[in-house]
């Protein structure tokens, strides 16, 4: 063997990890791709994230994604005081994976396998819970997002009417979607209708700029909801509302929607403002939960014992540490 060389014993990947079968078959990227519109909506195509069991199977209960579900659940119980959590981590963070998580939690978690791993059992939903989620990246705020047959919702309060409500909760805010003029509080604690009720909010820097040509697309009707929002929530001791932002830890985006995303975090405090609600932040994934993350999605077993750290693979000749590449 060459000095320099790395030991001919040493394993490789595929001798210390056991791709999942639809890995190794070249699965599809999109059945992997998170679309919370879908799953939160039921959807039969709504990919690997809309079976439950599947889903937890292949996450990795984060600190921060456990502290999440606990507050969240707390909360829906009429045991929480905290109503308003921002999910605030740069693009590719696990913030559309914590609000899907979310969505299976307060359906129950049925037939998820190791569920007190993510969730104390006493703590998942007994009750039903009303489950309504925005998701900028699917809005058509010019020509309306079909909810059924019928509706078509252009603003974020329509489609969170429809999801809550059913058609006779689109009903109650049809004019406000139609003229782009943000409802009011009261018309939002009635669509709680007492119920357990979660508001999920993603991407909505990609909502703003789909939506600046329409009457109230410069974003004040939009803080008007938001500031509605929050302190319909405040009052209703069942309810929560989760909103993501796209920031790093520097509190700057770098994604292609950073103007946006700063000018709804500047929305957003004035809504916190207004409302006397301050967001608790949250963030699913700390840097040292990376790897395990990354891990455990695309592989079926790896066998910790047969991977060397790159300081322990030495040259025989010499024992001086090795490349590892």
């Amino acid at each position: 063997m060459e000095h320099g060389a790395i030991t001919m014993n040493a394993p490789t990947t595929f001798d210390a990890c056991r791709p999942r079968a639809d890995v190794l078959a070249g699965g599809a990227e999109a059945e992997f791709a998170a679309d919370l519109s879908r799953v939160a909506g039921g959807a039969d195509d709504g990919g690997a994230h809309a079976d439950a069991a599947r889903f937890f199977a292949d996450t990795y209960p984060t600190r921060g994604l456990r502290a999440l579900l606990r507050a969240v659940c707390r909360r829906l119980a009429g045991r929480g005081d905290e109503a308003v959590f921002r999910l605030d981590t740069a693009f590719g963070g696990g913030k559309t994976h914590g609000l899907i998580a979310l969505v299976h939690a307060a359906r129950g978690m049925a037939g998820v396998g190791g569920a007190a791993e993510f969730l104390e059992p006493a703590l998942v939903p007994a009750r039903p819970v009303r489950v309504a989620a925005f998701d900028g990246v699917n809005a058509d705020p010019a020509n309306g997002r079909r909810m059924d047959g019928e509706v078509r919702a252009r603003t974020p309060w329509g489609e969170i009417a429809y999801a809550l409500g059913g058609r006779a909760g689109f009903e109650l805010v049809r004019a406000s979607d139609e003229t782009g003029a943000a409802p009011g509080a009261g018309t939002l604690r009635e669509l709680f209708g007492g119920e357990p009720a979660l508001v999920l909010l993603d991407e909505l820097s990609i909502y703003l700029r789909k939506a600046q040509r329409r009457p109230g697309g410069d974003g004040g009707q939009l803080t008007a909801f938001l500031s509605t929002l929050f302190g319909a929530v405040a009052r209703t001791p069942n309810a929560v509302v989760v909103y993501t932002l796209a920031l790093g830890r520097d509190g700057r985006s770098a994604d292609a929607y950073a103007d946006e995303t700063r000018y709804i975090a500047d929305r957003m405090a004035e809504a916190e403002s207004v409302s006397a609600r301050t967001a608790t932040l949250l963030n699913p994934t700390a840097e040292d939960e990376t790897a395990p993350v990354l891990l455990r999605q695309p592989f079926e077993s790896i066998d910790a014992a047969a991977i060397e750290p790159a300081a322990d693979v030495r040259c025989r000749k010499c024992a001086a540490p090795g490349r590892t590449a």
